[in-house]
């Protein structure tokens, strides 16, 4: 008989159970975003962006959309430095992942579902660099406050940084980069230098398969062009190519894009995991700044541009917390 008044007992502190976890996920669910403020120059007393902070929570069925800003960022130099990072940071970690592919095996039917079919529009954000003072720790605080973690992509010799990635749902991705303590490096010691904090916005990338082209059409905008094309191989043997510009002449440092053709080489987007949603990506430059007259010439979707005297580079995206 004991046992018989039992059973209902425990079914009763079951389901209470079952709607106590279920409140604690609901709960888990708050909106966060990433808040960074216009600060000092990189040289100034104040760090350079303010800390992460969370949002109050909002009732809404949609993902929280994650905001960035980074600060001033005038430097002709650092703009230099970007070109090195980026044309290393494409060349090595291409061979790389070529390397990887061809360790694992061809027919692995589970890595081949992983990957996801990208459409390679032109003239639209292909990737958007964030900068970080340890690469590890802002991994970490990424996934707690995203849900979702990054992938490392390795480490970019010479210029003395780690980087990993992560896709959005469409075909751009988001990279962060930061220094490798245990290779110094240009890049590395910039991102120092800036006494970056906190992950910020570092640079951005619009895809084009015209890189050639507006080699010769940039300098009716006061810009200094350098076009690189790289070569590599596929996992196949199968030679592929893939080509970036790089703009000069400017003092908006990470404000100014820079251009990539990926041509015949693979999206990285194809077999990285999915944060979320690109929201928004947003650039702020003065009235008489070329950087209006470029992005109008090329035509391009996805961003928005301020006018201000600051420059200013910021990025919104959703994630499943």
């Amino acid at each position: 008989a004991e046992d018989e008044e039992e059973v209902p007992k425990k079914k009763e502190k079951k389901e209470k159970k079952k709607k106590k976890d279920k409140k604690k996920k609901k709960d888990a669910e708050d909106e966060m975003t990433y808040m960074t403020a216009d600060t000092e120059d990189a040289g100034g007393d104040e760090p350079i962006v303010d800390e992460l902070k969370k949002k109050p929570k909002k009732k809404k069925e949609k993902p929280a959309p994650k905001s960035a800003t980074d600060p001033d960022d005038d430097d002709d130099e650092e703009d230099a430095e970007m070109k090195k990072l980026m044309a290393a940071w494409n060349a090595d970690n291409d061979e790389e992942d070529d390397e990887e592919e061809e360790e694992e095996d061809e027919d692995d039917e589970s890595s081949a579902a992983s990957e996801r079919e990208v459409q390679l529009d032109d003239n639209v954000i292909d990737h958007i660099v964030l900068a970080a003072p340890d690469l590890e720790e802002a991994m970490g605080e990424f996934e707690k406050k995203t849900g979702v973690a990054v992938v490392i992509a390795g480490t970019v010799k010479g210029l003395g940084i780690k980087c990993a990635r992560i896709s959005f749902t469409d075909s751009s991705y988001l990279e962060i980069i930061a220094p490798d303590p245990k290779g110094p490096g240009p890049i590395g010691e910039l991102i120092k230098a800036k006494g970056i904090k906190e992950l910020v916005p570092f640079h951005y990338a619009i895809r084009t398969t015209r890189a050639e082209e507006l080699k010769d059409e940039v300098g009716q905008f006061g810009y200094t062009p350098d076009h690189i094309t790289m070569f590599g191989a596929k996992p196949d043997g199968s030679p592929r190519k893939w080509e970036m510009l790089y703009l000069y002449g400017h003092k908006i440092g990470g404000t100014c894009p820079f251009f990539i053709n990926w041509a015949n080489s693979d999206h990285p987007c194809a077999t990285l995991p999915v944060v979320g949603k690109l929201k928004k990506l947003s650039i702020r430059a003065p009235e008489d700044d070329p950087i209006h007259k470029l992005l109008a010439h090329v035509g391009v979707d996805g961003i928005s541009v301020e006018i201000g005297d600051k420059p200013k580079l910021a990025v919104t995206f959703s994630s499943p917390e």
